[in-house]
Formats: C-alpha cells, sequence, structure tokens
C-alpha cells in the first residue's frame, strides 16, 4: 500500500515499470525457494516503523442490487432476499400490530428522506454519544443513469425499533435481514471509522551488502 501511495504521489506515469525497479517479482517456483533460501541465512533487524491514520466513511444505504450483494455474504440468494425483504416492507405483526418494518424494496435511489436522517441523527447522538456525530446530514447520490432520486432507498420505517427489540416477532431469515438494513442506514449517518495503521521494514543484510526488505 505504501509502494502505490508513493507512485500515486510522485505522478510515475507507468506504475508498473516504477514498482517492478524497487521490487523483486517472483515468477516462479524456483525463484521462490531460491529467495527463500536466501532469507532463511540472515539476521533480521526493524529499520523503520510507519505509523498512520486514516478514516473510512460509511457505505450508501441500500438499493435493490446492494443488498442482494450484501446479503449473498450470508448465504442469501436473490431470490430469497427478495422474498424476505417483501415479508418486512409488507408487515410484521409486532404484539398485535401489524407493522411494515422497511421501506419498498425494489428501488435504485440511495435518497433517504429529511424525517429519516433527522431521526437516525438523534438515535445515533442518544445512543452512541456525541463523538460518533455528523455536523450535516451525509446525503449519497445514485449513479445509476434515470434513477428515481424521488423515492428511498431502502431503510427501517423507524430507526427506534432496533433488531434487537424486535427480534422476538421475527424469523430468523427476518431477523438477519432486517439486521443488515437496520445497521447499513444508521452507520450512514455516523462518523468516518478511524484506523491506526502500523507498517514496519524488515531488513537482512546480505554477504555482498545487498538489502533484503520485507
Amino acid at each position: 500500500e505504501r509502494e502505490a501511495e508513493e507512485l500515486i504521489e510522485s505522478g510515475v506515469e507507468d506504475a508498473d515499470e516504477a514498482k517492478a525497479a524497487r521490487l523483486l517479482l517472483v515468477g516462479t517456483a524456483d525463484e521462490a525457494e531460491s529467495l527463500r533460501a536466501r532469507a532463511e541465512t540472515l539476521d533480521y533487524a526493524v529499520r523503520e516503523v510507519r505509523r498512520t491514520e486514516t478514516r473510512r466513511n460509511p457505505r450508501a444505504p441500500f438499493k435493490t442490487s446492494t443488498l442482494q450483494g450484501e446479503a449473498s455474504k450470508i448465504g442469501f440468494s436473490a431470490r430469497q432476499t427478495m422474498a424476505v425483504a417483501q415479508q418486512l416492507y409488507e408487515g410484521i405483526n409486532l404484539g398485535g400490530e401489524q407493522v411494515g418494518l422497511i421501506t419498498y424494496m425494489r428501488t435504485d435511489s440511495l435518497n433517504l428522506s429529511d424525517q429519516a436522517l433527522r431521526e437516525v441523527n438523534a438515535f445515533v447522538a442518544e445512543h452512541y454519544g456525541d463523538r460518533y456525530t455528523i455536523d450535516q446530514p451525509r446525503r449519497f447520490e445514485s449513479r445509476t443513469k434515470g434513477a428515481q432520486e424521488a423515492h428511498e432507498a431502502i431503510r427501517p420505517t423507524a430507526v427506534t425499533r432496533t433488531p434487537q427489540r424486535i427480534r422476538r416477532h421475527l424469523s430468523a431469515d427476518q431477523y438477519r435481514l432486517y439486521e443488515l438494513i437496520w445497521k447499513r442506514t444508521v452507520a450512514t449517518q455516523m462518523a468516518p471509522a478511524v484506523f491506526d495503521r502500523v507498517s514496519a521494514d524488515v531488513v537482512g543484510v546480505e554477504a555482498d551488502g545487498t538489502d533484503l526488505v520485507w
């Protein structure tokens, strides 16, 4: 990653050629074995340690295709995803009251209504604290040509209906999909994730003075 960042910053046009000049490219099993044999004979020391902080903004709320893609990671087929989403949309009996839990699940919009944005922001502030709130609502625009931005992305109809709160009223599949949608929606209005990244150069010096750097 550091190599890639340096290449981008330096404006090198032929990134592959510049990177090849700095790296030992291993193309065959024999080359790999030779490198292993060389590496095993050396003493190593940490020459440089770099600590950086990176931030990652949350992903957009779900539209139909991205919901299907994310649900596939928990074992749902596209058909299963839409069938369960239809159930959540049409309504679940929550202790005597039939309640639609999500907005319409066939959409290519990434829009969230102003009311939904206010409710999510208030929920984040109350349950997670000011550290995780954002000053202005985060809005997303669809890159899909002709997307119906007047519609909404797939979101919970009420963010206060947390997955855990209504779990006893849902089947296992309904719970898993609802939790996916609820978490994704709440995350869109939270502060960026912050990661501490540590990388190090570990160096062994060969007899001829060549540095073997990992």
